[in-house]
């Protein structure tokens, strides 16, 4: 594998991590964050973007999911 390829297993990985964390930082549960997750294609946007989500800090990714969220109008208390 050159700089730029990576496998399925890496994207599952970084996807279930970033899910995990999601759970923990807003106090959900796993099938909330799920539903949340599938509903605004979360995990899709994290396999596209992978290569950026490994650049940036799991807290920058987080703050985005938290934004993409907002915008599509999910309140998360």
């Amino acid at each position: 594998m050159d700089a730029f390829e990576y496998s399925e297993s890496d994207v599952l990985y970084t996807q279930l991590s970033l899910f995990q964390k999601f759970m923990k930082r807003h106090s959900l549960d796993k099938m909330t964050t799920l539903h949340l997750f599938k509903e605004n294609e979360v995990f899709e946007i994290l396999s596209d973007c992978y290569e950026s989500v490994q650049l940036d800090g799991d807290g920058e990714i987080l703050n985005d999911i938290d934004t993409l969220l907002k915008n599509n109008g999910v309140t998360i208390e």
